[in-house]
Parts: C-alpha cells; structure tokens; sequence
C-alpha cells in the first residue's frame, strides 16, 4: 500500500463526510445515487475484512451491496478512498451512538463498567464490531506504511478519541469521579487495550467475544474519588 498516491485515500474523505449532508439530497436523482453510494460505504466494512483492501475486488463491493460495477465507479475513485470513507462512517455513526444514548445509558441504572464499555465497543453487534476491527487494522497498516494514507486516517482516529474522551469525561462526571492520567490519555489507554485483546483473538480464528472484559477493570485502576 505504500506506492498509493494521496488522492488515492483522500478524494472526498473530508472529515464527517460518511454519510452525505442532507443539503446535497436535492432532487430524487441526487436522493438515489446519495443511498447508493451509503449502501456501498455501509456494506464495505464487511468485504474488506473478509478479503483486505487490495483484496477485495470492485465486483465483490458492489455485489455485498446490491449493486453492479457502474455504482462503484460513479461514487468513488479507489477502493481505497471507500475504506475511508467506511472508517469515517463508523465514526460518524459511533458519534451519533454517543450523543443520542449516553444520557438513557447513565440514567437507567446500568452499572458503570458497562457504560463504559458500551462507549469503547462502539457497537452492540459483535459480527459488525469484528468487520469494524478488521477494516481499522487494515487502514493503520495502511498508515503505518504510508505518510498519505496517514493523512486520510489521523482526522478519523482524532474524531473518535475527541468523542470518546468527551463520553469518558461525562460518565466520570456523573459518577464523582476523576482520572489518575489525562482525559485523552484515558480514551487511548482503554481504545487500544480493547482493540488489542480483539486483534489477538480475531486472529485466532474467534469472535472476539470476552474481549471487553479487560474494559471495567481499566476503568477501576485509572479512576479514583473525585
């Protein structure tokens, strides 16, 4: 992946741009080819992480969506700049997980550890959260690779900490609590310990359940009586 070039990654990747503003859904011409082409971002996640990027081919991608080639390359460039654009559509909608169940989640009686790992798994459906892992790994190789695929990945990864260190700090809140490291730190620490027991369990073949388990146990050993 390092020989892709920036446009590769970037056309159409602006940040939060996922899912199309509903000011572009104008005319029903502009409405169709706005759910074609959130169909192939919403379905990709799955192909990619069954077969990688450079993997999956642009049949496959459309065929998990219901689609023909065409629809491919009237949205999008590369297969590349889809992974993206699906990374950033699985922020965006973590984001709006985050902003419209985080006040039900702290005051239906939930016990705090499972709050918190409702914020960090992002998704209740495992085989999704899977795909989503999957489709992550292979963006950060990508980024680990390439200074361009870089660029296109950090504005995704930021939007997600910035939101759950903001999740993190509300629960604290409610529950009279302070972190033992910075706020953001907190976010990274628990992302990446999950995302780690996650990996390791994918790629023995397994589900990746249980992996939030290690999510309550961090929470207790880096928060302390505010």
């Amino acid at each position: 992946m390092s020989n892709q070039t920036q446009a590769e990654y970037v056309a159409g990747t602006e940040p939060g741009r996922g899912t199309p503003p509903p000011g572009e859904a104008s005319s029903p011409d502009r409405r169709s080819r706005s759910a074609t082409r959130l169909k192939l971002i919403r379905s990709a996640p799955a192909v990619f992480a069954e077969q990688g990027i450079d993997g999956a081919s642009v049949s496959d991608l459309c065929a998990a969506a219901g689609f023909t080639r065409g629809a491919f390359y009237s949205n999008f460039e590369t297969k590349h700049e889809l992974a993206v654009l699906a990374f950033d559509d699985l922020a965006t909608q973590l984001i709006e997980t985050l902003d419209s169940e985080l006040d039900q989640w702290l005051d239906s009686g939930l016990e705090v550890g499972e709050v918190v790992t409702r914020i960090i798994e992002g998704v209740t459906d495992s085989v999704a959260n899977v795909h989503q892992q999957a489709l992550r790994v292979e963006l950060f190789l990508a980024a680990f690779r390439s200074p361009d695929a870089r660029a296109a990945v950090a504005p995704v990864r930021e939007r997600i900490y910035a939101a759950i260190e903001h999740a993190l700090g509300r629960v604290a809140q409610s529950q009279h609590l302070a972190f033992m490291v910075p706020a953001a730190e907190m976010a990274r620490i628990l992302v990446t310990s999950y995302s780690g027991q996650l990996t390791d369990q994918m790629a023995m073949g397994a589900t990746g359940r249980g992996a939030q388990r290690v999510i309550p146990t961090i929470w207790l050993a880096f928060t302390r009586p505010a």
